[in-house]
């Protein structure tokens, strides 16, 4: 099963495309979002219901449906602050939540707007440390512009 975590506005389309081919876990820690994901309405008005039909896509905030994936697509955002730099917390958070349940064979893939080296020097370390796994080993790691 393939997993987006992060429901915005490029996780949520990215999750429900790809829920028309397979099965999918669409991930969010806001339970809000969630509940009206449940009841196919996009919160940010971004998606018509009708990209609802059709799917094969669990909306979930629990963790540990995750551990049901083997490739996981990061799309959290990264806002910036008034110096132009960016905040990495929800990306370190992300890594964290994948890192608890990532399986040796698994892929990570981000999709977030980050800096060059990010994916690798910031990223990786956290879902290494939280895995206990060794990443471009025991995981694979990408990213996405």
């Amino acid at each position: 099963k393939v997993a987006v975590v992060g429901l915005g506005y490029v996780g949520l389309p990215l999750a429900l495309e790809l829920a028309a081919h397979m099965d999918v876990i669409g991930f969010d820690i806001n339970s809000k979002r969630i509940a009206m994901m449940q009841r196919k309405e996009d919160p940010s008005k971004e998606v018509d219901a009708d990209m609802f039909a059709n799917r094969s896509i669990l909306f979930t905030d629990d963790v540990n449906v995750l551990k049901e994936a083997s490739f996981f697509i990061v799309t959290v955002p990264t806002p910036v602050d008034d110096h132009k730099v960016p905040d990495l917390t929800p990306l370190q958070k992300a890594s964290e939540t994948v890192g608890k349940v990532l399986k040796k064979g698994d892929y990570v893939v981000y999709e977030s707007t980050t800096y060059p080296g990010c994916t690798e020097d910031d990223c990786m370390p956290i879902l290494e440390q939280f895995s206990g796994l060794k990443g471009k080993v025991d995981f694979k790691l990408g990213y996405s512009p």
